[in-house]
Parts: structure tokens; sequence; C-alpha cells
């Protein structure tokens, strides 16, 4: 008998949408019908909404012992569920997860706090220490990040060994590529010149700086066969390289982050410090070759890069820009503004937000088939939404520890009204339900 059954919906599935029932059994989707399904004490009715997979969000810096005063585990999963993700792959932000050690203390903290599934990117990584890839491998963690540029640059040498290990053990690259030469020369030219406005941090990460990071990267995929992530890809240069090396069938899939489809460097004149983000916000010509890279599927997946900083640690870069903390925070509002930027304006359809959002990521990660789709045995873990509900994104009802977001006053078409993990409902109408502690660690 099935613990619960989701009626009247849309169901977003691999082969289109149709109207028809779930039934959920033990937290796995059990069945999937047309007609109606026999009643059962537990029921949904999705009055004609829209029900979708999860979202995966394979880009957030959930936890550092370190900043637990921007983000922790709880927070920033209870954001998550309020916007309908359900899985997390926490990304390290400062403090380095590379030691098997290192990375069980992350799993412990994420099983005492987290609210939704998760798993762990190991990383920042300075040296070769394949030994380090192999034991981490060896707990499911199969994914590791690495940069191309400060400050945990990793020469062409080590990153040509690490990959080679990577690629030995079946795992992916995660690379933040940006060069590293051509940073440091404009940083050093604008201290000089005295520039400390916001603008100068945009000038100091051109478009060439993502270009010749990822003609590298290609270069050392070609040789050494490992599967590349591109973390946050922001320039046309970028997208057109992305598309030129799939054409020629190079193993690397890419990602972008909403706070690049939504912004251009233009917005710093208004937001300043609140919008400076590794790589930099570029042009609305970047822009643009964004939503055509993910609507073609040249850019596989959107990923939020969550990464908030408090409001004390962003308002000093009106001053000195150099010293403000860099990032957004944006788990929560990763799919209201995907539905809303994307689909309500027609640059995505919705089976493509889907395998942005849900598939993909899954599939690139090894959470798939049991996450990032609907068909029976995969996990329950849905999404209903309301795709007519006009909302205007507010801080105050977000559940963002640092209380801002870069939106705040956006209005938008389109919302998750519940969240489900494995058959729960752990979030309804922005309010969390779900406690502390019920995540469970993803092994890959």
């Amino acid at each position: 008998m099935a613990d619960l059954i989701i009626r009247n919906a849309r169901l977003v599935l691999p082969e289109g949408i149709i109207q028809g029932e779930l039934a959920i059994d033990d937290g796995l989707i059990a069945e999937i019908s047309r007609v109606r399904l026999p009643k059962r004490a537990a029921e949904i009715n999705a009055n004609g909404k829209l029900v979708m997979p999860g979202v995966i969000d394979v880009h957030a810096h959930i936890y550092d012992p370190r900043y637990l005063k921007r983000e922790d585990f709880r927070n920033g999963t209870a954001a998550a569920a309020a916007g309908g993700v359900t899985s997390v792959i926490v990304m390290p932000l400062d403090t380095p997860m590379v030691m098997v050690e290192e990375l069980q203390k992350v799993i412990e903290v994420g099983q005492k706090h987290s609210l939704i599934d998760f798993s762990l990117h190991a990383g920042n990584f300075t040296a070769d220490v394949p030994e380090h890839l192999c034991a981490a491998a060896g707990i499911g963690i199969k994914s590791f990040k690495m940069f191309t540029c400060a400050p945990y640059r990793v020469n062409e040498t080590t990153l040509e060994k690490l990959m080679s290990t990577i690629k030995n053990i079946g795992g992916i690259a995660f690379v933040h590529a940006e060069d590293d030469k051509i940073i440091s020369k404009n940083t050093k030219r604008l201290l000089k010149e005295g520039r400390r406005d916001p603008l100068a941090h945009v000038e100091s990460r051109p478009n060439e700086a993502e270009e010749k990071a990822i003609k590298k990267m290609i270069e050392l995929v070609k040789k050494t066969e490992c599967n590349l992530h591109l973390a946050h890809v922001t320039a046309r240069q970028g997208v057109e390289l992305v598309n030129k090396a799939k054409s020629k069938h190079v193993r690397l899939t890419a990602e972008t982050c909403p706070h690049y489809l939504i912004f251009t460097k233009e917005d710093m004149e208004k937001l300043g410090p609140y919008l400076k983000v590794n790589p930099a916000l570029k042009s609305s010509e970047d822009r643009a070759a964004l939503w055509d890279g993910l609507s073609n599927g040249i850019i596989d997946i959107v990923a939020s890069d969550h990464a908030p900083g408090t409001r004390a640690e962003k308002e000093v870069g009106w001053k000195d820009i150099w010293a403000a903390q860099t990032g957004v925070p944006g788990i929560e509002t990763m799919l209201p503004l995907m539905l809303g930027e994307g689909f309500a304006r027609g640059r995505l359809t919705l089976e493509r937000l889907v395998d942005a959002l849900c598939t993909r990521p899954a599939k690139i990660f090894g959470l798939y088939p049991r996450k990032g789709i609907i068909r029976e045995g995969s996990d329950a873990d849905l999404v209903i939404v309301d795709l007519k509900k006009e909302v205007t994104i507010r801080a105050e009802k977000l559940h963002y520890k640092v209380g801002w977001t870069p939106y705040e006053g956006m209005k938008i078409k389109g919302a998750p009204v519940m969240t489900i993990s494995r058959g729960i409902v752990i979030a309804e109408d922005g309010e969390v339900q779900a406690k502390p502690g019920r995540g469970l660690f993803l092994s890959r």
C-alpha cells in the first residue's frame, strides 16, 4: 500500500509532461499513472499544478567551520528546502576539504544538521596528492574542486597529474577556470592607479581570463581523458569554447549561475559590493550568450554558487572593493528565478529547465537515476510548482542567515509551493517543516 498519493498533477517525465498521479511508498516513487489511483489515507491534490523532480544544486558553499556566521548546514538546507532544492553537493569555501578525515568530519556535521540529502566535493587542492583523491573516492566522493587562479591555484603540471588520477578513479574534475596571470596583472595595475571602486573588481577579471583558462583546461582534458566540469561559465567566449569542444566530443560539461543570467557589470553601479562575485559579472552580450547556451544545452546546468557574506563584510566594499567578501546567497531563489526569468519569459522550455536543474546535475555527478527524475523506483524527491503564482523576492521571507538577497524587489512569475524529500513534505509555501538531521549523505 502506498504511503502517499499525489493527484491531479502535471508530471514532468523524461518523455514529456503528462496529466497523472503518483504513488509513493517507503520514500520511493512506486507508481506513475494516467488514471485515478486507489484512495489512500495520505493524499495531496496538486490541483493541476506542475510536479517536477527535486532540484539538485551541485555548487553551494553551505559549510565552512571558520565562517558559520555566514552559513551552516541547518540554515543553508532550510533555505534550499524552501526553494525546491532536495539535494545539494557542498563545495569547500575557504577551508580545504582534501584529506578523508576532513571530509568525514563534514559528513558527520551534515548528518546531524542537514534537512536535505547531501554530498560533498573534495577540494581546494594545491599539490599533487593522488592518495587523498583515492581515499575520498573510497568514501563515495568522486568530484574534486580545483582552481587555475588564486587563492588555490594549481599549476598546469600538477593539474595534469591530478586529472590523470581522477580519470583512473572514474571521477570528475570541477574547475574554476580563470587565468591567474591576467587577473594578477590587472589587479596590480588597478591598485597602482588607486582604484578601489566596485567596477575595479570587474576590470580585474575580464573575459580573456576565462577564455584563456578554459582553452588550457580543454587541452588537459584531451591529454588526460578526464571528465571535466567547468564551474560558473560567464563569458560568451566560454560558451563558444564549450560548444566547439563538445562538437569534437571532448569530455566536458559546464554550468552557469542565476546571478550571471540576471545581472551584468552595470548592476554593480547600484549594488556595488553586494554583486562582487568570482568570476566577475560581464556584459549584456555575455548574458545573452549564456541564456542561448543554456537553452540549447551547450551550458549543461544551472547551479547557485551559494556563498553568502554578512552585510558588514559587503558594506566595506563601497570604500574598498578588494576588502569585500566575495559571493552572493542564491540557493533559495534559484528555482524561482529560473521559472520567472527562464520559462515565463520564453527563454527555457519546462523540459529544458528540469533537465538543467534536476536531471543533468544528477547524471553528471553520479546521483542518477536515484535522483533527478520522476520514474518508478527513484527517490520521491519532488517539487510542486505554481506557474501562475506571482511573487516579489524579499529577504525577510527567505531563510538566509545573512538577511539579504541581491534580488530584493524582483517580481517573478512561477514559484515552488511544496517540496517533498523521499516522500515527506519538507516545505510548503515558503514554510520549512523538516527537522535538522533528516538529510542523508549521498555516496556517489
